[in-house]
């Protein structure tokens, strides 16, 4: 059944020959990358969401998941069948992920946080084989009254203030609040921001006020940045005609991460750039980027959102984690469900007194020649958070609604 859901959701499962090689699982996560934030995807408002982290702990699930759970999980990431690759591959992407959070300055936090109800003892499994694959400092894990909203939310909210991460309120009243007989015993909450600030140079004297098209207020003037500098750029053909413009920013200190841009071309629409992305388009933006001398023009903007990825994952026929009671958490003969799992992640990018770093050459030609090109985002754009070493992306959202300053919360 999940396999004719999934292709009726327009979703690519490939045969992949070594699915612990690199390419392979940077495929793999683009395609679920893609068919998440699609499902999520709504143009009247701004979204946020890191499906690698939502794959990655949902992942480690795997050695505690029954026969059908497994095999959601399977189809849903593209895993290997072999329990202990799956581990592999799970120590590989947290070893990355660790990798691009290091440093004084954590340009990328990406936290798990797990809460299990208080009177039931954890299983070996659990505490040997899923605990070490969601390793982070401070520990991740809590018991709580789960009957109770004023536990959880004081053990979940508390865990991620102490982090420092932009994030607040990620669990609120009736989040978790459960009744018997059918109380919440098991959930997950992931909690992503970008820390540091774009290494362009956005000086605030060039800002400018200007119309941008919101899709609630389209006639909107609102404070403009600008800045000419030698930039990754490329012009993306995505389907028959359409076309975007796709722009790289590095950010400010030295980092394994960059923000990419992507803006539809006029007379285009920001859902059809959607619809039209996939894991294809996502290797082809990277392998078709060159550097240019570009003109950037973009608002200052932040996206802080908070998802309940059962919605999404339901859509896309991967529910059966939260849907059939096969996951071995606790010490009691009966296997559980999952019964939430909760994502908020941050991003925001505004003036800076940073400046591009020297351009090493990719071999494009550059020169007099080359004539400079513009990148004026005057309307709804999307915006990806990518690894640089294999372009694994990190974060991916995007920009279309005016929300007043004094209300974002």
């Amino acid at each position: 059944m999940v396999f004719s859901v999934l292709l009726a959701a327009g979703v690519a499962i490939d045969n992949l020959i070594d699915p612990l090689a690199d390419g392979a699982v940077v495929a793999a996560n683009h395609t679920f990358t893609t068919a998440y934030f699609q499902a999520c995807f709504d143009p009247k408002v701004n979204h946020i969401a890191s499906p690698y982290h939502i794959r990655l702990v949902l992942s480690a699930l795997y050695p505690l998941a029954g026969a059908a759970v497994q095999e959601d999980l399977r189809v849903a990431f593209g895993l290997p069948e072999q329990e202990h690759d799956v581990i592999e591959q799970q120590k590989r992407l947290t070893e990355q992920l660790t990798a691009v959070a290091a440093g004084e300055r954590r340009h990328l936090r990406a936290l798990p946080f797990v809460l299990a109800e208080e009177t039931l003892a954890q299983s070996e499994l659990f505490e040997q084989r899923f605990l070490p694959l969601l390793p982070t400092a401070p520990p991740a894990f809590e018991t709580v009254d789960l009957t109770d909203d004023i536990p959880s939310a004081a053990a979940v909210n508390s865990y991620y203030q102490r982090a420092s991460i932009e994030i607040e309120d990620l669990v609120c009243e009736g989040d978790v609040f459960s009744l018997p007989p059918n109380c919440f015993r098991f959930m997950l909450f992931s909690g992503v921001s970008v820390l540091a600030p774009v290494g362009v140079r956005f000086d605030p004297t060039d800002t400018e006020v200007g119309p941008f098209r919101f899709v609630n207020e389209p006639d909107r003037q609102v404070p403009i940045m600008a800045t000419k500098a030698r930039l990754r750029y490329c012009h993306q053909q995505l389907l028959g005609d359409l076309r975007c413009s796709v722009v790289e920013l590095l950010f400010a200190e030295p980092t394994t991460i960059v923000l990419q841009l992507l803006l539809p071309d006029e007379g285009s629409e920001l859902k059809d750039l959607v619809a039209a992305l996939n894991a294809e388009q996502l290797a082809s933006i990277e392998r078709n980027l060159r550097h240019r001398t570009v003109e950037v023009k973009l608002p200052s903007f932040m996206v802080r959102e908070k998802t309940d990825t059962r919605e999404p994952m339901k859509k896309l026929g991967y529910g059966g984690v939260f849907e059939i009671e096969d996951l071995k958490i606790f010490r009691e003969p009966e296997r559980v469900r999952l019964d939430g799992f909760y994502q908020h992640c941050y991003l925001a990018v505004g003036e800076s007194a940073g400046e591009a770093p020297p351009v090493a050459s990719d071999g494009a030609a550059v020169g007099p020649s080359t004539p400079e090109v513009k990148f004026h985002a005057n309307r709804p754009f999307l915006f990806l958070v990518r690894r640089s070493e294999d372009g694994n992306v990190l974060l991916i959202g995007h920009f279309s609604r005016y929300i007043d300053p004094d209300e974002q919360w």
